[in-house]
């Protein structure tokens, strides 16, 4: 079986967190003709708690939408009330260091601290059961930040760290130097969507992911077995953007931010 794995989403509070899910399955559609299991890492920022939300069976739009199943204190199991087809959701975090790198946190509900050293926080994520990945984002790596992330590469094995690419890279663009470095180095650069705060990502969820093929493991033991495989197993499949779509993208969500904040300002 292959498994289909979105390392990083996000899922925000105004999303329509049933459509965003819906979105994952219909983007991870796999290969015909083979038996695919798709997973859809929660990586939640500090103010969002949807598998929380989803286990406890208190979020209205995923419970009219699926039929829930717990598999573990970190994973659950879904299945579409329409279709019958399923999507495994997986606990996870989004840290902020306190060298403004995001750190994820894939495969566990234990939440670890924001505003650490990038060092502390790998560290952090590991001892919470966690599967920990510095995520590429537009920017950040350049610079001190850069010699941050080369410094983790140097802290800690193939083993125990992965990188993480993301939809926001956009189509056309080499993989940063430092990731051809990490993979030189025998780390695993996972693949993930990354959506933005802003109500037309809500489809976004799944667009793009690691392909895991031919694992013969549950689904529950894949975080703790994902390290531990060959990197010519994992692929990155789906679609990233154009430049000009990722342009559009993040203006559209500064945009819609901004406004967000004056309406929500307590002068208006």
């Amino acid at each position: 079986m292959d498994y289909l794995v979105d390392t990083h989403v996000h899922i925000y509070p105004f999303y329509d967190a049933g459509k965003a899910l819906a979105s994952s399955i219909e983007n991870m559609a796999g290969q015909r003709g083979r038996r695919v299991a798709r997973v859809a890492c929660l990586t939640e920022r500090f103010d969002c708690f949807l598998f929380d939300e989803i286990r406890s069976e208190a979020n209205a739009p995923v419970n009219a939408t699926f039929e829930i199943e717990p598999r573990t204190p970190s994973l659950l199991k879904l299945r579409s009330k329409a279709s019958g087809d399923t999507i495994f959701l997986a606990a996870g975090q989004q840290v902020i260091t306190a060298e403004n790198i995001e750190i994820l946190s894939l495969g566990t509900e234990k939440r670890v601290p924001e505003g650490e050293s990038a060092v502390d926080t790998v560290r952090n994520v590991i001892e919470a059961n966690g599967l920990p990945v510095v995520a590429w984002a537009p920017g950040k790596w350049f610079f001190k930040r850069g010699d941050v992330v080369r410094n983790l590469l140097r802290e800690f094995s193939p083993r125990q760290l992965a990188l993480g690419d993301t939809s926001l890279r956009p189509l056309g663009w080499l993989l940063p130097r430092i990731m051809r470095e990490a993979a030189a180095q025998g780390f695993r650069i996972l693949a993930g969507s990354d959506p933005l705060p802003h109500p037309a990502e809500e489809v976004r969820p799944g667009s793009y992911y690691t392909q895991i093929e031919g694992l013969s493991g549950e689904v529950e033991a894949l975080f703790s077995e994902m390290l531990a495989m060959p990197p010519s197993r994992l692929r990155s499949r789906g679609r990233r953007s154009w430049p000009s779509t990722v342009a559009r993208r993040i203006f559209a969500y500064k945009s819609w931010s901004k406004r967000r904040k004056t309406v929500d300002s307590p002068m208006n």
